[in-house]
Formats: C-alpha cells, sequence, structure tokens
C-alpha cells in the first residue's frame, strides 16, 4: 500500500503563489496548486518507458479519498499496460481525460501567455501551423523523440530559413517548459539541441553619408511608386523610428493639433510608451496619408485585406527601387539620423532618448518617453530641415552653418534643455 501523505486539511489551507507546485500524496498522486487558485489532482506514471501524467480531475470537485480511488482504478490498468486516457471514467464527477497532444498544449501555452501583441502571437500560430503542427501536432507530448524535433528544426533550416528554425526551436523549448510546470512530462527534449542550427551573422546596411542621404530623398520626392509607402518612407526618415512602430501603427495615436505621437508601450523594444514630437513635414506627410487611409484604424492598411496592415517587406522593396537594394534598409534611418547628427554636434544623450535607446538609470527609465520633449522638439524640427536642405542640394559645410553648434538654432535650443 501506499503511504498516503495529505490530509484534507493541508489540501484546503494551500494557497496559490506566483508559480504552480505541487503537493504530493502516495503512490505518485499529486495535487498541482496553480497560480489562479485552481487545485488540480494529477498521476504520474511511465508506459513503454515514457513518463506520462493522467488528470483526474479539480479540487473540491474530486475530494482526496475519490483521487485515491481514481488514482488506485488507473494504476491498475496501466500495470495491465493499457494507456488511461483508452478507456472512459466511470465517475461522473471527475473532469473527462484529456489527449495531451503537443498540438492542444501550445494551444494552451499561448493562452497563458496572452500579454504578447496579437502579431507576435500571429508569427508563432502562422509558423506552427506550416511547420510544426502536420509533422507532431498530433503526437502526445511524452511520446515526441529528440529526433522528431531535430528533423524538424533542421527541415526549416535547410530550406534558408535558419532564423526561422531558430524562432521555431526557441518556441517549441517553451511548450515543453509550460507543460512541464503543468505536470504534463518531464522532460524538455529541445535543451539537447542547443547549437544545431547557427544563427546567421547579422547584416547592418551602414547609414547613408550626406551625398547619398540627399540622392536618396530627391529620388524619393519623385517616385511613382504607391504613395502610401512612399508617405511610409518619409515619415521613417523624418522620425527615425522603428520601421515596426511606424509600419503597425494607428490613428487614434497621434495628436496632430499638438503635434506629438505616443506610441504604446506594446510596440515598443523596451516595453515603454514612446513620445514623438512631429515636425511640420511630418505633420503635412501624416495629414497627407490620412487622405489615403483615416477611414481605417491604422495608417498603413494591407491593400488586399484592408483588416491587416502593409506588409513587413513593403517598406525595404521600395527602397530596393529607389535603387539603394542591399546597401540601405528601411531599419538604417536610424542609425543614419544617429551618424549625421553626431557630425552636427547635437547632444548625444538627446538623441538616444528620441531613439528610445534604454538607460543604465533604469530608475528613470518609466518616465523617460515624456522627459525633454521641448528640446526633443527643436531637435526633429532641426532634422525635418536638414533633410530639406539635402533633397534642395545643400552640402556638408552649408548644414553645419545653419545646424552646427555655433549656429542659432543650437544656441535656442541648449537654452531649452536648461530648462527642462
Amino acid at each position: 500500500m501506499a503511504q498516503n501523505l495529505l490530509s484534507a486539511r493541508t489540501i484546503k489551507s494551500a494557497r496559490a503563489t506566483g508559480k504552480p507546485y505541487q503537493l504530493r500524496d502516495g503512490g505518485s498522486l499529486f495535487l498541482s496548486i496553480q497560480p489562479s487558485g485552481s487545485k488540480l489532482w494529477r498521476y504520474r506514471y511511465r508506459l513503454s518507458g515514457k513518463a506520462q501524467v493522467y488528470a483526474i480531475g479539480r479540487y473540491p470537485d474530486i475530494t482526496l479519498a475519490q483521487a485515491r480511488l481514481e488514482r488506485d482504478r488507473v494504476r491498475s490498468l496501466v500495470r495491465q499496460g493499457i494507456h488511461p486516457l483508452q478507456t472512459h471514467n466511470a465517475n461522473k464527477d471527475a473532469e473527462p481525460a484529456v489527449c495531451f497532444s503537443f498540438e492542444s498544449v501550445a494551444r494552451t501555452w499561448l493562452i497563458a501567455n496572452s500579454q504578447w501583441s496579437t502579431n507576435y502571437s500571429r508569427q508563432i500560430c502562422r509558423y506552427f501551423d506550416k511547420d510544426v503542427f502536420p509533422v507532431i501536432g498530433n503526437t502526445a507530448i511524452t511520446d515526441i523523440a529528440l529526433a522528431d524535433i531535430r528533423d524538424l528544426i533542421e527541415s526549416i533550416a535547410k530550406r534558408g530559413a535558419r532564423c526561422a528554425a531558430l524562432l521555431v526551436q526557441q518556441w517549441i523549448s517553451q511548450v515543453f517548459s509550460h507543460a512541464i510546470v503543468q505536470g504534463l512530462c518531464e522532460e524538455n527534449p529541445v535543451t539537447s539541441l542547443k547549437g544545431l542550427v547557427r544563427r546567421p551573422a547579422v547584416r547592418h546596411h551602414p547609414p547613408l553619408g550626406w551625398a547619398d542621404l540627399s540622392t536618396f530623398i530627391q529620388r524619393l520626392n519623385i517616385w511613382q511608386g504607391h504613395p502610401e509607402v512612399a508617405l511610409g518612407l518619409h515619415l521613417l526618415a523624418l522620425t527615425f523610428v522603428r520601421p515596426s512602430e511606424l509600419r503597425l501603427a494607428r490613428w487614434h495615436e497621434f495628436d496632430l493639433d499638438n503635434a506629438i505621437w505616443t506610441v504604446p508601450k506594446e510596440r515598443m523594444k523596451m516595453r515603454r510608451p514612446h513620445m514623438v514630437p512631429l515636425s511640420r513635414q511630418a505633420l503635412a506627410s501624416l495629414r497627407s496619408l490620412h487622405a489615403l487611409s483615416g477611414s481605417r484604424p491604422t495608417l498603413f492598411p494591407n491593400r488586399r485585406n484592408p483588416d491587416r496592415v502593409l506588409a513587413a517587406s513593403s517598406f525595404n522593396h521600395a527602397i530596393s527601387r529607389l535603387g539603394y537594394g542591399g546597401r540601405f534598409s528601411a531599419h538604417g534611418f536610424r542609425a543614419t539620423a544617429t551618424t549625421l547628427l553626431g557630425l552636427l554636434g547635437y547632444p548625444d544623450k538627446l538623441v538616444d532618448l528620441q531613439l528610445a535607446h534604454r538607460r543604465r538609470d533604469t530608475s528613470r527609465a518609466p518616465y523617460d518617453h515624456a522627459r525633454f520633449v521641448g528640446s526633443r522638439t527643436l531637435l526633429m524640427q532641426d532634422w525635418a530641415d536638414i533633410l530639406g536642405a539635402l533633397a534642395d542640394g545643400a552640402q556638408h559645410a552649408q548644414l553645419s552653418q545653419a545646424f552646427g553648434p555655433l549656429s542659432e538654432r543650437r544656441t535656442r535650443m541648449l537654452s531649452v534643455i536648461e530648462r527642462e
């Protein structure tokens, strides 16, 4: 006979914590206490050499005595080599047996991470539906072998999608970790696959110099491509935000009357809101764009499916058509602004703040999005005027005289910084 370790009082007094934990009874029976407060009876067993977990039911619907009886019944089946999920549960009060397939566990893992952005969750589902579920989706999570996952990851990498293979490997590992926490399996086979696929070297396109940026803006001004994409490139150049922050933007984030755009924290890399002062040129581009897409919630609705946004590759495709393919990318506006503003002597800290880079002073970090708005407004207007001057053919010497440390613009900015 198994030694019974739990009592009704112990179970009733158990309280939820920030993480799931287990109260063990005899004979591999345990009660899983969830962060939500749910108390779930589980029985751990081995069949055909594989560790598995059987869901008995929820406490107090299933009492301690009932859970022990069900454990004994299932243990008898296991000793006969019968999988308990193949039988019907005779106890009407018990929860129905759950088939813990990889897909079912992955779905609950996604639900448990509802804090993720819609686009990130959609990306995971897209890869899982295409590459993962057709291969291992219907397999019990305890039956998935290391070789199954290795072959799956290698098949993705062999088609030239090494970054996707690494992401899928990471997500599958997280599903197994979730299953372990929930008591559905005991091992995460993905941990043995470290180094299976090497991450490709990141290729950062260099920033555009004065002459190249001048030519780029001139070409963009006369480009006959899709007007919303052209306006998007203008806005990327004027605001130097990350491409995804602009591409996924929604009209309600913009206060055009007060010339400010507040990017919500969910779309920021550092998960903090970010204020972007809007220059006169940026406001003009936004009003032109509003005439095209103002009836939709997003700035850049997809032409084929207006309920979705512009494809992630759209801006870079346009840059290629402008003659800069392989030399420059939509993300490169950030490095270009950083480099050229630095050459003109603008304060590094002010530029970094507008780039929404992480600050070491974490005590101030939550307030960074609202700091130095006055001086950042002058910075963004100066940058827009610099782009305009480049489009008109201005040379570096002229820009240094008009926007350099000794210019009236800089004197005005420094006085604003002192007041802030």
